[in-house]
């Protein structure tokens, strides 16, 4: 009997680490439970803010440690110019998307109200998740 009881009970831990470990990504549907966390910057050119870009993930609402872990995978962008825009841009310092609703990132970039970026980028909602998946890049030129 107590034999049967630990097959039960390592099954049941199998299956758990199972789940876990399986978890695929997905595209995001824009639940009411995400939030988007990365980071943005201002392009400046000839003295004046010409557009601007974001990294950024989506995360589940109740985990702030998934948030800074994004915001620190998201914290560069390296030698990147402003897709959109003909000339050389310098960037101005990094600022920090933490927490944001889907429609408040929208607005970051102007969009009309109720638009929602969200509905077409990846989902993480595992801190081991973070290194594997590629941050959506929005832009924007003004």
């Amino acid at each position: 009997m107590a034999n049967v009881r630990r097959h039960t009970r390592v099954a049941i831990l199998g299956l758990a680490v199972a789940a876990a470990v399986i978890t695929l990504p997905g595209t995001a549907q824009a639940q009411s439970g995400s939030r988007i966390c990365g980071n943005y910057w201002d392009a400046r050119a000839n003295g004046k803010t010409v557009g601007r870009v974001a990294k950024v993930l989506e995360v589940p609402k109740v985990d702030f440690n998934i948030c800074l872990r994004v915001i620190d995978h998201t914290n560069s962008i390296g030698n990147m110019q402003l897709p959109g825009y003909k000339g050389k841009v310098t960037w101005n310092p990094r600022q920090v998307i933490r927490s944001y609703t889907c429609e408040e990132a929208g607005n970051l970039f102007n969009q009309k109200y109720g638009a929602d970026p969200c509905n077409k980028m990846n989902r993480v909602d595992l801190i081991g998740q973070v290194n594997g998946r590629h941050a959506a890049v929005w832009s924007q030129v003004y």
